[in-house]
């Protein structure tokens, strides 16, 4: 009975309260009920390593399919979601092997709650990054009628492409483009670079260190002549010792056609093979053909004859030697007004140095010498192969007096 006094007491506010509670509840429900927005969301890759690059990232999915919990006054754009994988963990390689990489969906407003996405995990490729060395090729596109390109001058003959590895090693060479104008200007300027492919396709995705090249062309319309020295190429070295004198070319002159960039190589000579002359010590002589640039021909079809002239090195010594006075009478004094001259002698260094000096002499001749004083040119006689460069003083005095009279000895007792 006081269970049945307990529920009936008050019953009508009872009841109240739980219709309230209902009503609620209802309301709560409504409110919270999981909708689905209809748009997409591209996926943005963070925390890619440097030695790798996300190949395909254009055709990434994108994320879908997107459910939520949100009152009905909230807004919900593409603004309101912002989808990511996180690349730190993922495979590096340059054999093409995927990793499986989490997609992570996330909204900037409180009022939205994510229920559910899709997709919520994708297979990615991270490709290695490496580096290669190509060529840079010119392409001048179509020249001109009556014109006549030259050789291009590059500033770089070669470049560094970096990159993923499957599109580094597409790459045969980097294109320089130019264009060669009708009125046959040379072309002198600087020319970005693009990776090309073997069929000649462009390839993205790289990096090319320079980016541009100067490219230079000489553009002509006819074949130039020039006559032009020949210029002996005279390799290795000569014994020790000896030097070069002089060196004899037949032709001295040749005639060389081309077109005006190849002639600009020779900068005004014509070049031979190498002549070499290691360790030689006498003249050489040898029969050699010019070593003329691409692009150049001459009309010289015999040898070039070349004759390097060689002699022992040759200097001078200077040294004091003592004066002798030649054919002098016995009854006559010499008084010298110099004992000694210095003399310079010149020949071959070798020759110099193995020299006896102390066997060196000057001569005054005095056998012709009466009673008196007389000024008398001195001479000296030095061995073959060397020369008297100057003798110092020339001449010297040489005072002649008759010898004196004996002493008459004692007479016996």
């Amino acid at each position: 009975m006081r269970v049945l006094r307990f529920i009936v007491h008050n019953w009508p506010l009872k009841i109240g309260a739980v219709l309230v509670a209902v009503i609620l509840y209802g309301a709560m429900v409504v409110l919270q009920t999981t909708q689905q927005w209809p748009g997409t969301i591209a996926i943005d890759p963070v925390n890619g390593p440097t030695d790798g690059f996300l190949l395909d990232s254009a055709a990434l999915p994108q994320v879908h399919g997107i459910k939520y919990i949100a009152a009905p006054d909230v807004p919900i754009s593409q603004s309101s979601f912002q989808a990511t994988i996180d690349l730190s963990n993922a495979k590096v390689s340059d054999t093409g092997e995927s990793s499986l990489v989490r997609v992570v969906l996330k909204t900037g407003d409180s009022r939205i709650q994510i229920i559910d996405y899709q997709p919520q995990q994708i297979s990615v490729t991270l490709d290695l990054i490496v580096h290669k060395a190509v060529p840079v090729q010119v392409n001048s596109g179509v020249v001109p009628s009556g014109l006549s390109p030259g050789t291009a001058v590059l500033s770089a003959a070669s470049v560094d492409v970096s990159g993923p590895a499957t599109f580094v090693r597409k790459v045969a060479y980097a294109e320089a483009r130019v264009r060669i104008d009708a009125s046959g200007l040379d072309v002198s300027q600087d020319v970005d670079l693009t990776a090309r492919d073997a069929s000649d396709a462009t390839v993205d995705f790289l990096t090319l260190n320079p980016a541009r090249v100067h490219v230079q062309i000489q553009v002509g319309s006819e074949i130039r002549s020039e006559s032009v020295p020949v210029d002996p190429i005279v390799v290795g070295a000569q014994a020790a010792g000896y030097v070069i004198t002089s060196v004899d070319v037949t032709p001295p002159i040749v005639s060389v056609h081309g077109q005006a960039d190849a002639l600009a190589l020779l900068k005004g000579k014509a070049g031979t093979k190498p002549i070499s002359i290691s360790g030689a010590t006498s003249d050489v002589s040898a029969n050699v053909s010019l070593d003329l640039p691409t692009g150049v021909t001459s009309d010289a079809t015999a040898p070039i004859v070349v004759v390097v002239h060689l002699q022992p090195q040759s200097s001078t010594r200077s040294l004091a030697i003592g004066v002798v006075p030649v054919g002098a009478h016995s009854d006559r004094v010499y008084t010298l007004s110099t004992l000694s001259v210095s003399v310079t002698l010149g020949g071959a260094t070798a020759a110099l140095n193995a020299l006896d000096t102390s066997t060196l002499v000057a001569n005054a001749s005095v056998a012709d010498l009466g009673v008196g004083t007389f000024t008398v040119q001195v001479t000296v006689t030095v061995p073959a192969g060397i020369k008297v460069v100057a003798v110092s003083p020339v001449t010297i005095t040489v005072t002649v007096a008759a010898a004196p009279s004996p002493t008459p000895s004692a007479s016996a007792p």
